[in-house]
């Protein structure tokens, strides 16, 4: 997990240099396995043991900072956005296997215009090693590194009937993610699929099909709760390690899904 110190100081008071935070960290046992200067920023890399899912995000280390050093948790602000009562977009969520997906929350999102995201957001971006794509994939990107909880951005327009189904794969199926494989699907996979097609591979990747392009107007926005053990096992058989996946493998937080969700929605 990368994290930089001018991202940290925004959500606890640090007074002390990167060096000496980077050694407190690690004689509390959240070891930071490397320290560079980026620009006016320093990257910490930290080893995050299996037993601490919550230090997969910016805010859970900052957390963690805060315990050690008495200082005062600072969370973004999030407001609850009034839903508008004029859209005619329908959506309809089914989970057809409850036990794999606790949780889905989808917003639908209109008026969107896709262009580049701002300068600091690209730039906190590439200061941990992910390369900034556009400002709504961006935003989703930001929030799973924020809050750890893993979002995705479907193209609403793609997306028959406006129903996300959450369900085991058929046999026979296939999908091609947004890293352009066609990938064989059988029925031991969670997918989430529309009305005809799967549309992603739960917990792990979006397919091609429904991805956000600069021609989107209204996007889907999903935040959700998956079983650890679906997310581990698909990941390993079809060999595909995301960040999203590396996180639902060690289980997020189930009351995060709606407040990474509002948050999203805020930036």
């Amino acid at each position: 997990m990368k994290v930089t110190y001018n991202w940290l100081k925004d959500y606890v008071e640090i007074k002390k240099p990167p060096q000496v935070l980077a050694e407190k960290l690690t004689m509390a046992g959240l070891e930071v396995v490397s320290l560079e200067k980026f620009e006016d920023d320093w990257v910490l890399e930290v080893e995050v043991t299996t037993n601490r899912p919550d230090w997969l995000s910016v805010v859970g280390i900052a957390r963690e900072i805060s315990a050690i050093t008495g200082t005062k948790l600072r969370l973004p602000e999030i407001k609850n956005l009034p839903h508008p009562l004029t859209s005619k977009r329908a959506l309809k969520i089914k989970i057809e296997d409850k036990k794999a997906c606790l949780r889905y929350v989808g917003r639908v999102i209109e008026n969107v215009e896709v262009k580049p995201s701002p300068s600091w957001l690209q730039k906190r971006l590439l200061a941990v090693g992910l390369r900034p794509v556009n400002n709504v994939v961006d935003i989703t990107n930001y929030c799973l590194l924020e809050t750890g909880q893993p979002m995705h951005a479907f193209d609403y327009e793609k997306i028959e009937e406006g129903t996300i189904i959450v369900r085991r794969a058929k046999v026979g199926e296939t999908i091609i993610t947004i890293d352009g494989e066609r990938r064989s699907l059988d029925n031991s996979l969670l997918i989430i699929a529309d009305k005809t097609k799967p549309i992603a591979l739960a917990g792990i990747m979006g397919g091609k099909d429904t991805e956000v392009s600069r021609e989107t107007k209204t996007i889907l926005l999903e935040s959700a709760y998956f079983d650890p053990l679906t997310v581990r096992c698909a990941s390993q058989k079809l060999g595909l390690i995301t960040e999203s996946s590396y996180r639902f493998e060690r289980k997020v937080d189930l009351g995060t899904v709606l407040k990474a969700s509002l948050r999203a929605l805020n930036l």
